[in-house]
Formats: C-alpha cells, structure tokens, sequence
C-alpha cells in the first residue's frame, strides 16, 4: 500500500510515520517539495503517484496565545489546505483519507464523554476558534464526498490533546 501522509515533519505525522507497517509505502514530502496551498501542484502530485491512502496531519499549529492572536492565520491556512487536499484527493479519484481533526471542534462545554454528534451543537474555545472552524470543515468535507458517493471512504479522526515525542510546545 502506497500512503501520501501530510505534515510528515510534524510531531504528529512523525509519530504516525513510526507507527505505519515497514511493508507499506510511504510518501511524504516536504512543504518546499509540495505547497498543500497549490492546488494545481497537488492534482499534479497526485496524479503522478496515485497513493491508496493519504493521512493528513499538516496544518498551522501553535500554543493557545499563538492561536488566540492569530485566529485569521489559522483558520485560513488550516481551511486552504485542507480544501485543496480533500478536493484533489476527490478530483484524482482518491478513495481513502483519514483526516486529523483536533479536541477543540468539540463545543468549550460539551458533555463528558465528548461524541462526535456534539460537533456543531455550542460555542467553541474563543482561544482557537479560527482553528476549530477550519478542522470542522475539513471534517464536513469528508462527510459530505462520502455522502454523495459511498466508494469513497474519507474518515476524520480525532485525537484527544496531544503531547510527547517531537512535541515543540
């Protein structure tokens, strides 16, 4: 199995790539070998190297004061990659992605425990609002492909709050 992962320098896709079978293989290119914003580039890439799987975990990432006094960065570049991503994966006939998506979708007072049909249903954290929006459209994109043609199985996962290995934060 061919698998495209994003974010591949990351704390997550670092630690994703330790974990993924040594009998797959992996691409995974870096952002000045693939700008994720091009979205021309990306149809390109993905044509000429027609993974079985992409697992995305790029994106804009930072501490809650980043998030808080940039919320117009990360929304717009979390959105613009994952749209182009998910898109292209979509127009190249790409049948399987298992997209990341974050805790901070999750309304600020959801009910423990967290589930998924709480998505949408209240406020979100303020300190990364712009962030939990763009994750959530990620999220409906994916569900909407699927929804609209059942050979495509475009999965969002979403991890509880991280840290660990390769965490910068």
């Amino acid at each position: 199995m061919k698998i495209f992962l994003t974010g591949a320098r990351g704390m997550v896709g670092r630690n994703v790539a330790a974990l993924l079978p040594k009998d797959h293989s992996l691409i995974a290119p870096s952002k000045k070998e693939l700008n994720l914003k091009n979205f021309d580039q990306l149809i390109t890439y993905l044509s000429l190297n027609k993974p079985d799987l992409i697992i995305h975990a790029a994106g804009l990432v930072g501490g809650i004061k980043t998030n808080f006094e940039h919320q117009r960065d990360f929304l717009l570049e979390n959105l613009e990659i994952g749209k182009n991503l998910i898109t292209a994966a979509h127009s190249t006939n790409i049948k399987k992605i298992i997209n990341l998506g974050s805790s901070c979708m999750y309304p600020k007072f959801g009910n423990n425990p967290l589930t998924e049909d709480q998505i949408l249903k209240g406020a979100l954290e303020e300190t990364n609002e712009g962030y939990a929006i763009a994750k959530i459209f990620n999220l409906k994109l994916c569900s909407y492909i699927m929804q609209e043609d059942s050979n495509f199985e475009y999965k969002t996962l979403i991890p509880c709050n991280l840290f660990g290995v390769f965490d910068k934060f």
